[in-house]
């Protein structure tokens, strides 16, 4: 049962997982204190250890799940009445007599197992241990959607756990980077300034084209492409730095999964991709091996070290201004796409919720987590 929820509880000295249907109900919980797992209900005790096993895959053995406890069963009707039949003995008065059949009136039919708080004796309460306890955490167990949130806020201290992120502070949000930000930074150092490039347009003087500033041409077009797509709940990042100096050209974040999308921009040329090799035009075909050299594997591993949850990465690569594209082979998790061909992604869905594409872009954002790519 992969719908399991796993949420984490403490209060009262105590640090438990609890598992819970996808209704909210609870099945069984974890004690991280004692090392033990409670299953309330038999059929799931399978379904809640390999639940506790998926969420937190490196904690500390548990040891084995507990027998499931037998339902407490209310207690026989005879033990009841006769405690109020002896208060009655006691002296309670005529007023206590008379009063007794009103509260026994009042008392609601017990819900199952459970004995109403109405009609539990003060003995019973002490005696009972084990039930009072566990009926005190069932009242003041707060609702799923609170315990993701309390989970969320909690330092994650005596558990291991994905490594914290430090807070996110305006030089380290990749979101503000723009398309081609490496390519801007070297034409901004080496490139003509604006009055050598006016004098040069002024005189028609001939000059080679820096392919710096064709890349960069590549970059942006793609980059307005993917723009589109963050109306169906994508999410993207622009030229994300890796610690070797290069980087990925734009990252895709959204219900289909993470894609690394990287730009070719050919103007007016036609295009022949696969078998490893790469023809533009009629020039000799190159080898252009289409594996793990646009950073995919990279980003996978970064953005899983910091999440709770597979995130699966894909190559997009996108060529901008051809005549012509002619895609023989290639693998399985690469797309060989024209400009326009990018919106056939936003329909994309069913690999990340909400939930995790938020989380996935939170962690993608900070410059820190790449610092390891």
């Amino acid at each position: 049962m992969h719908d399991l929820k796993v949420t984490s509880w403490q209060l009262f000295g105590h640090d438990r997982l609890y598992v819970n249907l996808p209704d909210g109900t609870a099945i069984g919980w974890a004690d991280l204190g004692s090392g033990t797992i409670t299953v309330l209900h038999p059929r799931y005790r399978d379904a809640v250890t390999d639940a506790l096993a998926r969420q937190v895959p490196d904690m500390p053995a548990l040891g084995e799940a507990e027998p499931p406890r037998p339902a407490f069963a209310p207690p026989p009707a005879p033990r009841i009445p006769p405690l109020r039949r002896t208060r009655m003995r006691k002296g309670e008065g005529e007023g206590a007599a008379a009063r007794a059949p009103e509260a026994e009136a009042a008392v609601p039919p017990a819900p199952g197992p459970r004995v109403p708080e109405q009609a539990r004796p003060p003995r019973q309460e002490q005696t009972s241990e084990p039930r009072a306890e566990r009926d005190q955490e069932d009242r003041r167990q707060p609702p799923p959607v609170k315990q993701a949130q309390a989970r969320r806020a909690e330092p994650a201290t005596g558990r291991t756990g994905p490594p914290e992120l430090p807070a996110l502070g305006p030089a380290d949000d990749l979101a503000a980077r723009r398309p081609g930000a490496a390519l801007r930074e070297q034409l901004g150092e080496s490139g003509a300034g604006a009055l050598v490039r006016v004098a040069t347009g002024a005189l028609r003087r001939q000059k080679e084209a820096d392919p710096r500033r064709t890349a960069l041409a590549g970059e942006r077009r793609v980059g307005a492409e993917l723009r589109r797509l963050m109306r169906h709940g994508w999410r993207v990042l622009h030229s994300v730095p890796l610690p070797d100096g290069t980087e990925i050209g734009h990252l895709l974040i959204g219900p289909g999964g993470v894609f690394a999308v990287h730009a070719e921009h050919h103007p007016q040329a036609s295009v022949r991709i696969g078998d490893g090799t790469l023809r533009i035009g009629d020039a000799d075909p190159e080898p252009y091996a289409l594996g793990d050299r646009f950073g995919a594997g990279r980003a996978q591993r970064v953005l899983e070290a910091y999440c709770t949850f597979p995130v699966p990465v894909g190559t997009v690569l996108v060529f901008t201004g051809v005549a012509s594209l002619d895609v023989v082979t290639t693998p399985p998790d690469v797309r060989v796409l024209r400009e326009r061909q990018v919106s056939a992604l936003a329909p994309l869905s069913g690999v990340l919720t909400p939930t995790q594409v938020e989380r996935v872009y939170d962690v993608a954002r900070h410059r820190e987590a790449w610092a390891g790519a």
